[in-house]
């Protein structure tokens, strides 16, 4: 309960700016490593903006992609009298950036001239300073997980904490200015490591998250989209997300030469965006040449599915994994493996029928 409130407590001061973000996946997964929403805004209006700090100790920018730089430097130099207000009171200001994020609204703010260099995915990142707070259970190295950049034009008195071990170039630092500080993460979750996520919990003041392992091990009740894709990506499937005619998110997953898709239902009328059911389908085109006596064979013989024929007399395979009595993640993962083993043997079964 003392971690449970402890977060509760932080996540209370925390400010989220997100009026440019692209909310799947990247801040779905800001959220999750947060362990919860803290209060949000897309306000681009000066004076709203300095009424929801009020109070605050973080102001939290994740990654703006759906902008480009001029119309984040114009809204940078829109609020820069809210944001040097904010760090002169100690504010926090936590920025997140890939592309386009927070360096380019704090450039231009007047701050600094800050700006993102190369695209360090795929390399090394290494700890630059282990006695920094930000690098506490940190790795001394770690790869850049897709999503990473370097830095260049850092200001006078930053300090790197963590840099690209090919060249040292930054890719975190923080700088303590106006009186307050300001922490850039080149990095915007797109892909999560439990290095980054460390990294942000550290920037805003969270305790240490779970370790990926007990992660897979909570048991949940309902899932949002961040868990959904964390388990595909664990899997190592290929997959689009896509979104259904009710607005719902659905996932088209690739099992080499079978496609299935995965889709939600029942919504949990208290958290909006996640679901307690998960449903998984596969369909082929048979024309009617498998007969309803050969699927009901299917169904006899086999659990954790149900077969059968379409309206327009094509085979299909569906199975369901109710989460609200609780479950885990591993579950889930076992659900998805299941079904994809279990729609290998439906393919080879209809075809010698």
């Amino acid at each position: 309960m003392q971690a449970v409130s402890a977060v509760a407590i932080v996540l209370a001061g925390i400010l989220a700016w997100i009026p440019y973000v692209r909310m799947t996946p990247e801040y779905d997964h800001v959220v999750e490593a947060l362990g919860g929403h803290p209060t949000e805004t897309a306000t681009t209006e000066p004076e709203e903006l300095a009424l929801l700090l009020e109070g605050r100790a973080v102001l939290l920018i994740p990654e703006q992609q759906e902008a480009d730089e001029a119309a984040l430097e114009a809204l940078g130099t829109e609020v820069a009298g809210v944001l040097r207000a904010f760090l002169s009171r100690g504010g926090r200001i936590v920025g997140m950036s890939f592309a386009r994020g927070a360096e380019d609204l704090l450039r231009g703010a007047g701050l600094w001239e800050v700006n993102d260099g190369y695209n360090v995915t795929g390399g090394t990142l290494g700890v630059a300073r282990t006695d920094h707070p930000l690098a506490a259970g940190i790795p001394t190295r770690f790869p850049a997980p897709d999503g990473s950049t370097d830095f260049y034009g850092l200001p006078e008195g930053a300090t790197v904490v963590v840099w690209d071990t090919y060249d040292k170039a930054p890719v975190v630092f923080t700088w303590e200015v106006g009186g307050g500080t300001v922490i850039l993460l080149g990095f915007d979750l797109y892909e999560r490591t439990e290095a980054t996520v460390g990294l942000l919990r550290n920037a805003v003041g969270l305790p240490a998250a779970p370790s990926s392992t007990a992660a897979s091990e909570r048991v949940v009740r309902d899932v949002g989209v961040s868990e959904v894709e964390e388990v595909l990506v664990d899997l190592g499937l290929t997959f689009d997300q896509r979104t259904d005619p009710y607005g719902d998110p659905v996932w088209v997953l690739y099992f080499d030469d079978l496609t299935a898709i995965l889709s939600v239902d029942d919504a949990a009328e208290e958290a909006p965006g996640r679901f307690r059911y998960l449903g998984l389908y596969a369909g082929w085109t048979t024309g009617g040449e498998v007969s309803c006596d050969a699927l009901n064979a299917w169904n006899r013989l086999t659990r954790g599915s149900r077969a059968y024929l379409d309206e327009e007399g094509d085979a299909a395979l569906e199975s369901e994994l109710y989460l609200g009595d609780g479950v885990t993640l591993a579950t889930v993962q076992a659900f998805i493996e299941r079904f994809g083993r279990l729609a290998r043997a439906f393919a080879e079964y209809i075809a010698g029928k």
